[in-house]
Formats: C-alpha cells, sequence, structure tokens
C-alpha cells in the first residue's frame, strides 16, 4: 500500500475530455470517490487540457479546487495568486495562429473555432450554447475540422516548417505552437511546486488521446484511460497502467489502485 505521509508527495496531471470528463455527457461523477481522496490529502489536481482558460475556470468551481492548470495542450500555464491567474505562456498568440491558419485554410479544406458560430460548436462537442461559447475564447490555439484527412500529414509538414505543429485531440486537431506540448507544461508546473515548497513531488499523468503522450511519458507514473469506443491509443511508455474502464471510471478506478484505497 502505498502511504500518503509528509515524506510523500504527490502531483496528479490530468486531461479532461474523455479522462476525467466523459466524452458524452461531461460529468466526472464516476470520479467522485478518488476526487475526495485526493482532496482529503491535499494533493494538488493540476488540470491539462486543450480547453480554454475560462473553461477550466468554470470546471475548477464545480470542482472545489483552485489549483495551476494547463490549457490548450500545453500552450499556458496559469497559476493562482490571491485575487486571479498569473499566466506563463509557452505558445504564441492566438491572432499570430490565426493568421498561420489563414494561409493553410486557401489551399486544404480546414474549418476553425472562429470561423464557427456559437451552435455549430455546440453541435460538434455536446456542449450547451453558453459552454460553447467560453471553448471558443482562444488565448493561443485553433482547434479545427477537415474534410479530407489524408491531408493531414502534409499540413502538419509545412506547419512545422513554419514553426507550428497539428495535434489530434479527442475530437479536433489543433494549430498550435512547434516546441509546445503537455510535457513541457508539466515540468513547469513541477518546478513551481519544488521551488516554493523545496522538496521533490512525484507525478502522476492520466490521459486518452495521442495529445497526452508527452504528458503520460514525462511523468514518474503514466495512467492510459481507455477511451469511449473501448480502445486504447498507441502507447509504449514503461509501466504504464491501462484501466479496465473507460473515461472517468476508469480514472478512479487507476488511482484508486494505484493507492491502494
Amino acid at each position: 500500500m502505498i502511504q500518503i505521509n509528509k515524506t510523500t508527495d504527490y502531483l496528479i496531471f490530468t486531461d479532461l475530455d474523455g479522462t476525467l470528463l466523459d466524452h458524452k455527457n461531461y460529468s466526472f461523477e464516476e470520479a467522485q470517490e478518488m476526487l475526495t481522496f485526493i482532496k482529503k490529502h491535499n494533493i494538488p489536481l493540476i488540470i491539462v487540457t486543450s480547453k480554454t482558460k475560462d473553461e477550466v475556470i468554470k470546471l475548477q468551481k464545480k470542482l472545489d479546487i483552485k489549483y495551476p492548470f494547463i490549457i490548450e495542450n500545453g500552450a499556458g500555464v496559469f497559476i493562482p495568486t490571491k485575487e486571479r491567474y498569473e499566466m506563463i505562456a509557452l505558445g504564441k498568440k492566438y491572432e499570430d495562429t490565426l493568421k498561420q491558419f489563414h494561409k493553410y485554410s486557401k489551399t486544404t479544406p480546414i474549418k476553425g473555432f472562429h470561423e464557427m458560430s456559437d451552435d455549430e460548436v455546440a453541435k460538434l462537442t455536446g456542449l450547451s450554447i453558453s459552454k460553447a461559447s467560453l471553448a471558443k475564447k482562444r488565448t493561443f490555439s485553433e482547434p479545427f475540422i477537415i474534410d479530407d484527412i489524408s491531408k493531414i500529414k502534409s499540413l502538419k509538414e509545412q506547419a512545422k516548417k513554419d514553426g507550428y505543429d497539428i495535434v489530434k485531440g479527442g475530437r479536433f486537431y489543433h494549430l498550435i505552437t512547434q516546441g509546445q506540448d503537455k510535457a513541457n507544461a508539466l515540468k513547469v508546473v513541477k518546478k513551481y511546486y519544488e521551488d516554493i515548497d523545496n522538496k521533490s513531488y512525484r507525478t502522476i499523468a492520466l490521459g486518452d488521446g495521442e495529445n497526452d503522450l508527452t504528458m503520460l511519458n514525462a511523468s514518474d507514473q503514466a495512467v492510459l484511460i481507455k477511451r469511449f469506443d473501448n480502445t486504447y491509443i498507441d502507447c509504449d511508455i514503461k509501466d504504464v497502467i491501462r484501466t479496465d474502464f473507460i473515461g472517468p471510471k476508469g480514472w478512479n478506478e487507476s488511482l484508486k489502485r494505484y493507492f491502494s484505497c
């Protein structure tokens, strides 16, 4: 059994959609048991997501937590202060990303969030109109859909030449800054905690998508969540825990197993 005590300190980094949140209804109800456990033991729960700042702040209120969080696939880290959040930018500004996006959209059939109405985003995501509006308030990156998947490879190659990259999330592709990823952001947050507390932390990372792989690789313990279609993404990380259940139920099961609750 793993003992939760003063000599063992953990940071838990978690993806949201399809991991802590149910892929269809965005509920974290099936993870409530271990959410309560880690809150009881004061283990920081670090959200790492493709979602926006406003979306995460709203979710943190529902979870009743206020820890650092990582948005838009590692593009920005937000550290809570007494009255606001301090931002550490790891990606290029949204307006610069959009200029690049418009360059690609002239030759490739892609459609970004900024070109969609709140209603369109709601239909694609299953979010309410108000939540879809929050999803469109980007700071760094642009989610998009593409008509011809076969063009993604060449588009990704072009993006890399321009200092950008394309990653695949649970529902969309994302145009991001080259070099930014969830792993780099994880390391920033870990260093922040170790510097202010003057001690080492063991990191646990949970995710289900291709854009989670770098984060899982950078953690001390990787947890691969079974996807909504009962599959796993390809992952060859040593000692990775693969969940038996999907989404938040798998999230709960894996942490319960890890902490031997």
